[in-house]
């Protein structure tokens, strides 16, 4: 799942996320955009999957707090959607970024869940899963070895 090292993260208190769909496809052959037309979708879809990503994660970290992005943290994992498939299950690499250096400290890769290809909130159910597994290993692999 991850390759890199995330020791950086230690004696952090907030990981920014941000979700990048920007050279994201569907079904391997179509634009995302063409997902997106399939159903109705909340015009700040971008922003309420990311808040099931922000609850998932910290329902599983104990120091460790994921926040959007801001200008005061140095860390954070951009989430770069990658594939769409019809069911809504994605793929994506996840990149652990040192933002003072612009070093990548650590890559993931995600096989999200089935989602939902007429939800509301378009990536809601897979960044559940991408929070929930990310809180999960940072805790044991981070956390624990304070």
């Amino acid at each position: 799942m991850a390759k890199g090292n995330t020791d950086c993260l230690k004696n952090v208190k907030n990981l920014m996320i941000e979700l990048d769909c920007s050279t994201a496809t569907y079904m391997e052959n179509q634009s995302f955009s063409d997902y997106l037309k399939i159903a109705r979708r909340a015009h700040d879809w971008e922003v309420k999957s990311l808040d099931y990503f922000f609850e998932w994660f910290n329902d599983e970290t104990k120091q460790l707090t994921a926040v959007p992005v801001n200008d005061k943290d140095q860390y954070k994992l951009v989430i770069i959607v990658r594939n769409v498939q019809k069911s809504g299950r994605i793929t994506a690499e996840i990149k652990l970024i040192d933002t003072k250096t612009n070093k990548t400290e650590a890559n993931f890769t995600l096989k999200g869940s089935d989602g939902d290809k007429n939800d509301y909130i378009t990536l809601r159910d897979p960044m559940k899963d991408a929070g929930e597994t990310l809180g999960k290993y940072l805790k044991k692999n981070v956390e624990r070895k304070k």
